[in-house]
């Protein structure tokens, strides 16, 4: 009698253990949607009031990426919305401020001077945080943002920190029919880009081997991803990007498969200075 209670305990346990793997092998891996609010740390200290999240960017008047005017957030553009004095005086390895509503993602960026994993795994003030930041890479990219490709890394983590949610956002939207843009806030100017492509692609490194100041090795580039194809992707061939369009990929791990990557690619259509003249305070 008590061996048979002994197997039916043993038994238990090992088919709530058995759930307990599977569930976290389909949450591990994106198979389970992450949450639609992201826990990505908060630092909403470091903006002005004058700084809305909740503003979305809209093109106003035409949809000719040459000509587009930008409206609500951007029209204010000119006034510097990010605290980058405060940011470099906790950590001078902030080079940069992505903010972008589809997901709704506002979070510094980092790039270290010596170790480009170290953002793998620590946070803006430099605690360790699985999380990691979001960051581009010393070794190939500068901090301004003037490469003809900059590439910003960032964890999918199930949890939908970081770019968790980058790609079950992106997946919901008709980039054709709904265009969704980008901000980045430099120290001294603000650059705004326009989502033209989201793809899957294997795991290698993009900048090591493509030397995008190179026409034809951009052109290249640029035409394999437009002959991509698979449940990730979605291509806006009115604005396919050229040779001299400077670009921003976003890069994380492929949904429910962690040795691909899932690329978001995007084309500058603004760069301009702040007018530091009007500058708000936080005080204000």
């Amino acid at each position: 009698m008590n061996r048979r209670i002994t197997w039916i305990i043993m038994s238990v346990i090992m088919f709530l253990s058995a759930g307990v793997l599977i569930f976290y092998f389909l949450w591990a891996n994106g198979y389970i949607d992450p949450p639609d609010t992201s826990p990505t740390t908060s630092y909403a200290d470091f903006t002005y009031p004058s700084f809305d999240p909740t503003k979305k960017v809209e093109p106003a008047g035409t949809t000719d990426p040459q000509e587009t005017v930008f409206t609500e957030q951007s029209a204010e553009s000119s006034d510097v919305l990010v605290d980058f004095e405060l940011l470099k005086s906790i950590n001078p390895d902030v080079i940069g401020w992505l903010h972008m509503s589809a997901p709704f993602l506002s979070q510094p960026i980092m790039m270290s001077p010596t170790n480009d994993s170290y953002y793998l795994s620590h946070n803006m003030v430099k605690e360790y945080d699985k999380s990691g930041s979001l960051y581009a890479e010393h070794k190939y990219n500068k901090p301004d943002f003037e490469d003809m490709c900059t590439i910003i890394y960032g964890h999918r983590r199930s949890d939908g920190s970081m770019f968790g949610n980058l790609q079950t956002a992106l997946k919901k939207v008709d980039l054709s029919s709904n265009p969704q843009y980008i901000e980045i806030y430099l120290p001294d100017k603000i650059k705004i880009y326009q989502i033209c492509a989201t793809i899957q692609r294997d795991k290698k490194h993009i900048l090591y081997y493509n030397d995008f100041d190179k026409k034809s090795v951009y052109s290249s580039f640029i035409n394999q991803v437009y002959r991509s194809s698979g449940s990730a992707v979605d291509l806006v061939k009115d604005i396919k990007p050229e040779y001299g369009d400077k670009l921003l990929i976003l890069s994380t791990c492929l949904r429910t498969d962690r040795t691909r990557r899932f690329l978001v690619i995007a084309k500058e259509i603004e760069s301009k200075p702040y007018n530091t003249g009007t500058t708000q305070n936080k005080e204000d």
